[in-house]
C-alpha cells in the first residue's frame, strides 16, 4: 500500500503530511507527495502555468526536506501533476492505497452539496481516504468507528479495529438512532434491541481482527453526524464505511458522511473494502 498526500503549502496540508509520516513510519510503507497545478492556469497563459508548476515545485523540495529530516526511515516521493485538484488527486491512487488530504474546519452544514475539495475527493476516490483538519494529534486518544446496517460498515470495524491495535488504543464502536427516524409500526425498545444486536455483531468482529484490544460500544438516539462527531471529539481517528448498500453508488459518500467531513474536528478515515 502506498500513501498519497496533497500537498498544496497551506496549514491543513501540512498537517495532512504530518499525520500521514508518522502513520507510514510505525507501518513502513512509501509514501508519495502531490501537488497539482489546477488546469485554470493555463488559461492565463502558458506563462501562467510554467511559473505555477516552478511554485509547486519547489514547494515539493520543501516538504521533501522536512519530511528526510523529521522520518528519514520513510520511502517518500513527490510528483507534480497537472488538472482539476481534488478530481485529479482523487484518480491517482489504486484501490489499495490510502489518500491522505487536509481540510479547513467549516460552519455546520447539512445536505447533499459538495462544498468542499475533501468531500469531493472522497466522493471521487477509489481507495481510502483520509481527511485531516489543521489540529494536534499528540494528546489524541481512541479510535472511534461509525456503525450502521449496511455492509460497508464491516469493512470500517475491521480497520478501526486494526487502527487501535496499531496505535495502542481503545475503539469505540458508535450507533446512533434518531428517535424520528423509528418507524410509527415499530416501537423503540424493538428498535433499541436491534440497534444493540448490531452493535454487538461489530464488536465480535473488531475483536476477530484485533484480539488484543478494548472494544467498547455506545448506542445514542440523536442525528448521526452529529453523535459521531461528538465521539471522535478528541480521539486519534474517527473512521466511517461507505455508507450507499448498493455497489453502483458505492464511489459517492452519503450524507452522514458529508456532514461529518464538512465540520470536521478529528482526522476522518473513510474506509472502503
Amino acid at each position: 500500500m502506498t500513501t498519497y498526500i496533497g500537498a498544496d503549502g497551506s496549514g491543513p496540508s501540512r498537517s495532512a503530511i504530518r499525520w500521514a509520516l508518522a502513520r507510514a513510519a510505525g507501518e513502513s510503507s512509501p509514501v508519495v507527495l502531490v501537488h497539482v497545478v489546477d488546469d485554470e492556469w493555463g488559461l492565463l497563459g502558458a506563462g501562467y502555468a510554467a511559473e505555477a508548476e516552478r511554485r509547486g515545485r519547489e514547494l515539493l523540495d520543501v516538504e521533501l526536506a522536512e519530511a528526510g529530516r523529521r522520518y528519514p526511515g520513510v520511502d517518500v516521493g513527490a510528483r507534480i501533476v497537472r488538472g482539476s485538484p481534488a478530481w485529479t488527486l482523487a484518480g491517482l491512487p489504486s484501490s489499495d492505497d490510502l489518500l491522505v488530504v487536509g481540510t479547513h474546519k467549516t460552519g455546520f452544514l447539512h445536505g447533499r452539496v459538495l462544498g468542499s475539495r475533501s468531500v469531493q475527493v472522497a466522493a471521487a476516490a477509489r481507495c481510502s481516504v483520509a481527511v485531516v483538519p489543521d489540529t494536534t494529534f499528540d494528546t489524541r486518544r481512541g479510535v472511534v468507528v461509525g456503525i450502521d446496517r449496511f455492509d460497508a460498515s464491516a469493512a470500517a470495524v475491521v480497520r478501526g479495529a486494526r487502527e487501535a491495535a496499531r496505535l495502542g488504543q481503545d475503539l469505540l464502536l458508535v450507533h446512533a438512532l434518531p428517535v424520528s427516524h423509528v418507524h410509527p409500526s415499530i416501537d423503540l425498545a424493538g428498535s433499541t434491541g436491534a440497534a444493540q444486536r448490531l452493535l454487538a455483531d461489530a464488536a465480535d468482529r473488531a475483536t476477530q481482527a484485533a484480539p488484543l484490544i478494548t472494544v467498547r460500544r455506545r448506542l445514542v438516539h440523536r442525528e448521526p453526524a452529529e453523535a459521531l462527531l461528538d465521539a471522535g471529539n478528541g480521539a486519534s481517528l474517527l473512521i466511517l464505511g461507505v455508507s450507499h448498500p448498493h455497489a453502483v453508488t458505492q464511489s459517492v459518500v452519503g450524507s452522514v458522511t458529508h456532514d461529518v467531513l464538512m465540520n470536521i474536528t478529528v482526522p476522518v478515515l473513510v474506509a472502503r473494502a
